[in-house]
């Protein structure tokens, strides 16, 4: 995708009319619009997180993985993880819509959502997930590649921030940069990912963006930003695992044994009952046979025991 090249700094003219013609008017406003920015960056602290699922996936397969952002400070911390992602490099970006595409991209009916689709629905790209993340044009094209990877990259939040506010030296490729004034605001925002193999055939109908091949451009994964509370992602994975293992393990345990006395008692109960009642009438063999079998049943070892001694006593006084 085409770079922005970086711009050039504030001309030394401007800057020495703003320092001796405005010098009390300049440095107020340089206070209050360092103490804005810190209020803003504050308030943009935190971790975030998007869940990244396939796009394409009759060709991206079972594409997953994660796209996590901390900020801490002035410092910014991109972390993405994939796996069974196809083979080649893979371009990476948070762009600047609210939603990843589905089958209604699909414009023109191919059955493939290719880069122009997805990204009438994912928005401009904002921030290439590259080697530097301080501008927008400094990391390009050094991207992450393999089925499998690990992109960890940091960088200071006032730095970046500034490149993505400067003016927008060209408008007709899909990098955009942040209205004047505005946060980057991470939360609601796209990450998604491009690349499969050369050796993938993809239709003529399948385009591609900024005069890339159309192989480097194809969607294969996406997901939405969302903010995540501090400790949930940790907490909520170890409390799910530690719960269902401590509860399993207990109720096993208080199970088996709520139940092996409630089937004693139940069976000796049964087996005495039985076998007294048959013996008494049919004989001490039937009353110790059935008790013994009732008993055996409903409660085991116990209830066998029970039952089968009840029934020959209660079938001895019969000759």
């Amino acid at each position: 995708m085409k770079r922005k090249s970086k711009l050039e700094m504030i001309t030394p003219f401007v800057l020495g009319t703003c320092m001796l013609t405005f010098v009390a008017a300049c440095g107020s406003d340089d206070d209050d619009s360092s103490d804005s920015s810190q209020q803003q960056q504050q308030q943009q602290e935190g971790s975030y997180r998007a869940v990244l699922t396939p796009v394409n996936a009759t060709v991206a397969g079972t594409v997953a993985g994660t796209a996590d952002f901390t900020i801490a400070g002035d410092e910014l911390t991109a972390t993405v993880q994939m796996s069974g992602a196809p083979s080649g490099t893979h371009y990476q970006f948070i762009t600047t819509g609210s939603a990843c595409p589905t089958a209604a991209a699909d414009a023109n009916s191919d059955t493939f959502i290719d880069a122009p689709e997805a990204l009438a629905v994912a928005g401009s790209v904002l921030v290439p997930l590259d080697a530097d993340l301080s501008s927008q044009a400094g990391g390009f094209p050094n991207f992450p590649s393999g089925s499998s990877y690990n992109y960890n990259e940091s960088t200071s939040y006032a730095q970046m921030l500034a490149d993505l506010q400067l003016p927008d030296a060209t408008t007709d490729d899909i990098i955009t940069k942040l209205p004047a004034g505005e946060e980057l605001n991470l939360e609601g925002k796209v990450v998604i990912i491009h690349g499969v193999p050369r050796a993938i055939p993809l239709p003529s109908t399948v385009a591609s963006a900024d005069n890339l091949p159309v192989n480097t451009t194809f969607p294969i994964a996406c997901g939405v930003i969302e903010r995540v509370a501090d400790g949930g992602t940790t907490g909520g994975t170890t409390g799910g695992t530690t719960g269902g293992t401590t509860g399993g393990t207990t109720g096993g345990t208080t199970g088996g044994t709520t139940g092996g006395t409630t089937g004693g008692t139940t069976g000796g109960t049964t087996g005495g009952t039985t076998g007294g009642t048959t013996g008494g009438t049919t004989g001490g063999t039937t009353g110790g046979t059935t008790g013994g079998t009732t008993g055996g049943t409903t409660g085991g070892t116990t209830g066998g025991t029970t039952g089968g001694t009840t029934g020959t006593t209660a079938g001895s006084p019969n000759p």
